[in-house]
């Protein structure tokens, strides 16, 4: 197997040239995917293995996501195959260096197995949902289950005025997060 370093590898200019993408100022390898599923694999110097698989709406088509696993942090849950995949930790960064998505504080079993890269594009996305079709934020969400406690815990205190609201609110609550 030839080592990256023997293989063509350019400038983020020379990339970005020939219209590949070009991200930071490192060498780069540019790979034209072909169409269908196809998988590109790479390990690093200490032997840490991860798998980029391009896939489309058919098996032949042009690749529209990529699952991504790394195969080599020692943990793995069963998957849909009655087989095992490897779990990893991941995060997502947006503006400002805010991560909105962030693994590594979840419990083993919950830890992502794939990371799936969406390649579509603006314009094709689903409308976002109204404000009133999200589900909750966590602290609100918190807020919302200490009522329904107090409401658990001293049905006859005055608290029960609310009880008509609070189940409104949760039932719905509810029926967002099911979608």
């Amino acid at each position: 197997m030839p080592n990256i370093t023997d293989l063509p590898v350019m400038t983020r200019a020379d990339a970005v040239s020939l219209d590949f993408a070009g991200y930071n100022d490192v060498p780069h390898r540019c790979v034209d995917v072909p169409d269908g599923a196809f998988t590109i694999t790479a390990k690093t110097s200490e032997g840490r293995r991860v798998t980029f698989c391009f896939m489309g709406k058919s098996y032949d088509g042009p690749a529209r996501f990529c699952d991504i696993q790394f195969h080599d942090r020692g943990t793995t849950i069963p998957n849909a195959n009655n087989g095992v995949s490897p779990t990893f930790n991941a995060f997502a960064i947006t503006r400002g260096g805010r991560h909105v998505i962030d693994s590594r504080r979840l419990a083993e079993d919950e830890k992502p197995s794939i990371l799936v890269l969406l390649m579509d594009e603006a314009e094709e996305e689903p409308a976002p949902l109204a404000p009133d079709r999200l589900p909750m934020k966590d602290r609100d969400l918190a807020d919302l289950l200490n009522r329904a406690a107090a409401v658990i815990t001293a049905p006859g205190s005055e608290i029960r005025s609310d009880r008509e609201d609070l189940i409104d609110t949760l039932t719905a609550e509810a029926a967002r997060r099911r979608r």
